[in-house]
């Protein structure tokens, strides 16, 4: 060992730093999505947590509530499915009403995760009120 510091770090090394930095808005998306859209370093340590097997479609959209334990789904079935990340089962599952393919659920902020809003490629963006399954 030379006992020189390293001059060239690796951007690879990085990867979790500008991911917090993206969180917290210090870094902006586009930069992000450029410097990690091709990132095989960061592909490669991507591993499969948990499968989740229910839609009979192209799943196109996933998000977790504000607490990190609901996570809601949506698919070209046209399906929404809320599921127990814990236990990796179904909560809930219902037609959308949706036409065609669901490609963004969330859950609506300060709604304690009673209302999802879902947007289709039918152009509709209806807020679904979960009151009635959790009271």
């Amino acid at each position: 060992m030379s006992g020189r510091p390293n001059k060239r770090q690796r951007s690879s090394d990085h990867t979790v730093v500008r991911i917090w930095e993206r969180e917290l808005g210090q870094l902006p998306n586009r930069s992000f999505s450029n410097r990690f859209s091709a990132s095989e370093h960061l592909l490669n340590r991507l591993g499969l947590h948990k499968k989740l097997k229910e839609h009979t479609g192209c799943v196109n959209t996933v998000s977790f509530n504000a607490d990190g334990d609901i996570l809601v789904s949506g698919s070209d079935d046209r399906q929404v499915i809320l599921w127990d990340w814990d236990t990796a089962t179904v909560k809930l599952s219902f037609d959308s009403g949706h036409c065609d393919n669901i490609f963004q659920a969330k859950f609506m902020p300060f709604s304690d995760d009673r209302s999802i809003v879902t947007s289709s490629a039918d152009g509709q963006v209806p807020t679904l009120s979960l009151f009635f399954f959790f009271a």
